[in-house]
Protein backbone atom coordinates (compact mmCIF):
# COMPACT_ATOMS: atom_id res chain seq x y z
CA UNK A 1 0.00 0.00 0.00
CA UNK A 2 1.15 3.53 -0.71
CA UNK A 3 0.77 5.96 2.19
CA UNK A 4 2.24 9.26 3.33
CA UNK A 5 1.83 8.68 7.07
CA UNK A 6 1.90 5.76 9.48
CA UNK A 7 0.00 6.15 12.74
CA UNK A 8 0.66 3.69 15.54
CA UNK A 9 -0.75 2.53 18.81
CA UNK A 10 1.94 2.60 21.52
CA UNK A 11 1.56 -0.22 24.05
CA UNK A 12 1.75 -3.67 22.47
CA UNK A 13 2.60 -2.22 19.07
CA UNK A 14 5.78 -0.15 19.32
CA UNK A 15 6.63 -0.81 22.94
CA UNK A 16 6.38 -3.81 25.23
CA UNK A 17 5.10 -1.89 28.23
CA UNK A 18 3.18 -4.72 29.92
CA UNK A 19 5.77 -5.12 32.72
CA UNK A 20 5.42 -1.39 33.43
CA UNK A 21 1.60 -1.55 33.44
CA UNK A 22 1.61 -4.51 35.83
CA UNK A 23 4.19 -2.92 38.13
CA UNK A 24 2.49 0.49 38.23
CA UNK A 25 -0.97 -1.03 38.68
CA UNK A 26 0.14 -3.13 41.60
CA UNK A 27 2.13 -0.36 43.23
CA UNK A 28 -1.06 1.69 43.38
CA UNK A 29 -3.30 -1.17 44.45
CA UNK A 30 -1.02 -2.24 47.29
CA UNK A 31 -0.48 1.37 48.44
CA UNK A 32 -4.25 1.74 48.69
CA UNK A 33 -4.79 -1.43 50.70
CA UNK A 34 -5.77 -3.78 47.89
CA UNK A 35 -4.20 -7.04 46.83
CA UNK A 36 -1.89 -7.11 43.83
CA UNK A 37 -3.57 -8.13 40.58
CA UNK A 38 -2.20 -11.16 38.69
CA UNK A 39 -0.60 -10.43 35.33
CA UNK A 40 -3.44 -12.10 33.40
CA UNK A 41 -6.03 -10.04 35.28
CA UNK A 42 -4.20 -6.85 34.35
CA UNK A 43 -4.12 -7.93 30.69
CA UNK A 44 -7.83 -8.76 30.69
CA UNK A 45 -8.72 -5.34 32.11
CA UNK A 46 -6.62 -3.40 29.61
CA UNK A 47 -9.60 -3.19 27.25
CA UNK A 48 -10.86 -0.46 29.64
CA UNK A 49 -9.65 3.15 29.84
CA UNK A 50 -7.30 3.67 32.76
CA UNK A 51 -9.72 5.14 35.33
CA UNK A 52 -12.36 2.39 35.06
CA UNK A 53 -9.58 -0.20 34.76
CA UNK A 54 -8.12 0.87 38.08
CA UNK A 55 -11.62 0.99 39.54
CA UNK A 56 -12.18 -2.55 38.32
CA UNK A 57 -9.07 -3.78 40.12
CA UNK A 58 -9.96 -1.84 43.28
CA UNK A 59 -13.62 -2.94 43.14
CA UNK A 60 -15.01 0.59 43.04
CA UNK A 61 -17.39 2.26 40.59
CA UNK A 62 -17.00 5.70 42.19
CA UNK A 63 -15.77 8.01 39.42
CA UNK A 64 -13.82 10.28 41.77
CA UNK A 65 -12.01 7.35 43.35
CA UNK A 66 -11.32 5.85 39.92
CA UNK A 67 -9.83 9.15 38.79
CA UNK A 68 -7.63 9.35 41.88
CA UNK A 69 -6.34 5.82 41.32
CA UNK A 70 -5.71 6.56 37.65
CA UNK A 71 -3.69 9.65 38.57
CA UNK A 72 -1.59 7.55 40.95
CA UNK A 73 -1.14 4.91 38.25
CA UNK A 74 0.14 7.49 35.77
CA UNK A 75 2.52 8.95 38.34
CA UNK A 76 3.91 5.46 38.90
CA UNK A 77 4.04 4.78 35.15
CA UNK A 78 6.02 7.95 34.48
CA UNK A 79 8.61 6.71 36.97
CA UNK A 80 8.58 3.04 36.01
CA UNK A 81 8.25 3.38 32.22
CA UNK A 82 11.95 3.95 31.51
CA UNK A 83 12.80 1.03 33.82
CA UNK A 84 10.39 -1.58 32.49
CA UNK A 85 9.34 -0.63 28.92
CA UNK A 86 11.31 -1.65 25.85
CA UNK A 87 10.90 -1.30 22.12
CA UNK A 88 9.94 -4.51 20.36
CA UNK A 89 12.84 -5.99 18.42
CA UNK A 90 12.92 -4.49 14.94
CA UNK A 91 10.81 -1.42 15.75
CA UNK A 92 13.69 1.10 15.99
CA UNK A 93 15.01 0.17 12.54
CA UNK A 94 11.51 0.25 11.02
CA UNK A 95 10.58 3.71 12.29
CA UNK A 96 14.03 4.99 11.29
CA UNK A 97 13.57 3.58 7.79
CA UNK A 98 10.18 5.25 7.40
CA UNK A 99 11.66 8.56 8.53
CA UNK A 100 14.39 8.18 5.90
CA UNK A 101 11.67 7.59 3.28
CA UNK A 102 9.98 10.84 4.40
CA UNK A 103 6.92 8.93 5.58
CA UNK A 104 5.46 10.88 8.50
CA UNK A 105 4.74 9.07 11.76
CA UNK A 106 2.61 9.62 14.86
CA UNK A 107 1.35 7.76 17.92
CA UNK A 108 -2.27 7.69 19.09
CA UNK A 109 -2.37 5.85 22.41
CA UNK A 110 -4.89 5.26 25.17
CA UNK A 111 -2.07 5.65 27.67
CA UNK A 112 -1.31 9.06 29.21
CA UNK A 113 0.46 11.37 26.80
CA UNK A 114 3.26 12.16 29.27
CA UNK A 115 3.93 8.45 29.80
CA UNK A 116 4.11 7.84 26.05
CA UNK A 117 6.47 10.77 25.51
CA UNK A 118 8.75 9.81 28.43
CA UNK A 119 9.08 6.24 27.16
CA UNK A 120 9.56 7.19 23.51
CA UNK A 121 12.25 9.72 24.41
CA UNK A 122 13.97 7.21 26.70
CA UNK A 123 14.02 4.61 23.91
CA UNK A 124 15.40 7.11 21.38
CA UNK A 125 12.33 6.86 19.14
CA UNK A 126 10.64 10.23 19.69
CA UNK A 127 12.82 11.99 17.13
CA UNK A 128 11.09 10.07 14.32
CA UNK A 129 7.55 11.14 15.27
CA UNK A 130 5.75 14.36 14.44
CA UNK A 131 3.07 13.78 17.12
CA UNK A 132 2.85 11.61 20.24
CA UNK A 133 -0.71 11.63 21.59
CA UNK A 134 -2.13 9.99 24.68
CA UNK A 135 -5.73 9.76 25.82
CA UNK A 136 -5.50 13.17 27.50
CA UNK A 137 -4.32 14.86 24.29
CA UNK A 138 -7.40 13.98 22.22
CA UNK A 139 -11.16 14.39 22.52
CA UNK A 140 -11.75 10.77 23.59
CA UNK A 141 -9.73 7.54 23.72
CA UNK A 142 -9.95 4.83 21.09
CA UNK A 143 -12.21 3.34 19.73
CA UNK A 144 -13.29 6.96 19.25
CA UNK A 145 -11.72 7.96 15.90
CA UNK A 146 -11.01 11.60 16.71
CA UNK A 147 -7.45 10.95 17.88
CA UNK A 148 -6.61 9.46 14.49
CA UNK A 149 -8.27 12.38 12.72
CA UNK A 150 -6.33 14.83 14.90
CA UNK A 151 -3.03 13.09 14.22
CA UNK A 152 -3.58 13.10 10.45
CA UNK A 153 -4.34 16.81 10.57
CA UNK A 154 -1.23 17.48 12.65
CA UNK A 155 0.86 15.60 10.09
CA UNK A 156 -0.74 17.52 7.22
CA UNK A 157 -2.01 14.42 5.41
CA UNK A 158 -5.44 13.21 4.41
CA UNK A 159 -7.01 10.18 6.04
CA UNK A 160 -6.82 8.42 2.68
CA UNK A 161 -3.03 8.72 2.87
CA UNK A 162 -2.74 7.16 6.34
CA UNK A 163 -2.54 3.67 7.75
CA UNK A 164 -3.04 2.81 11.42
CA UNK A 165 -0.98 0.06 13.05
CA UNK A 166 -2.24 -1.50 16.28
CA UNK A 167 -2.78 -4.62 18.33
CA UNK A 168 -6.30 -4.39 19.77
CA UNK A 169 -9.96 -4.19 18.89
CA UNK A 170 -9.96 -0.56 20.01
CA UNK A 171 -7.33 0.10 17.35
CA UNK A 172 -9.16 -1.64 14.51
CA UNK A 173 -12.49 -0.05 15.47
CA UNK A 174 -10.95 3.43 15.68
CA UNK A 175 -9.26 3.03 12.30
CA UNK A 176 -12.48 1.81 10.70
CA UNK A 177 -14.48 4.69 12.19
CA UNK A 178 -11.88 7.19 10.96
CA UNK A 179 -11.91 5.66 7.48
CA UNK A 180 -8.22 4.72 7.42
CA UNK A 181 -6.61 1.46 6.47
CA UNK A 182 -5.34 -0.70 9.32
CA UNK A 183 -2.61 -3.23 10.03
CA UNK A 184 -2.71 -5.51 13.06
CA UNK A 185 0.44 -6.77 14.76
CA UNK A 186 0.63 -10.16 16.44
CA UNK A 187 3.59 -9.53 18.76
CA UNK A 188 1.49 -7.67 21.37
CA UNK A 189 -0.60 -9.16 24.17
CA UNK A 190 -3.19 -10.80 21.88
CA UNK A 191 -2.39 -14.05 20.03
CA UNK A 192 -2.78 -14.22 16.25
CA UNK A 193 -5.88 -16.44 16.59
CA UNK A 194 -7.66 -13.57 18.35
CA UNK A 195 -6.21 -10.87 16.11
CA UNK A 196 -7.67 -12.62 13.06
CA UNK A 197 -11.16 -11.76 14.32
CA UNK A 198 -10.61 -8.09 15.19
CA UNK A 199 -11.23 -6.61 11.76
CA UNK A 200 -7.78 -5.40 10.69
CA UNK A 201 -7.16 -5.01 6.98
CA UNK A 202 -3.87 -6.92 7.25
CA UNK A 203 -1.95 -8.82 9.92
CA UNK A 204 1.82 -9.00 10.31
CA UNK A 205 4.01 -11.11 12.58
CA UNK A 206 7.29 -9.15 12.47
CA UNK A 207 7.96 -5.39 12.43
CA UNK A 208 10.09 -5.57 9.30
CA UNK A 209 7.04 -6.71 7.35
CA UNK A 210 5.78 -3.14 7.61
CA UNK A 211 8.62 -2.05 5.30
CA UNK A 212 7.53 -4.39 2.53
CA UNK A 213 3.83 -3.79 3.04
CA UNK A 214 3.98 0.02 3.04
CA UNK A 215 5.45 1.74 -0.01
Amino acid sequence: MTVRAVLYDHDGTLVDSLPMVVAATNRVLVANGHGAAPRDAVIAAMVLPTAPRMGHHAHTSDAIEQGRLAAEFYAAARELGPVHARAYEGIPSVVSAFAARDIRQAVVSNNEGAVVRIIMRHLGLAQHFAALYGEDDVAAPKPDPRGIVQAAAALGVSLDDCVFVGDSENDSDAARAAGVRSIGVTWGIHPRARMEHLGFGSLIDRPEQLLSLIG
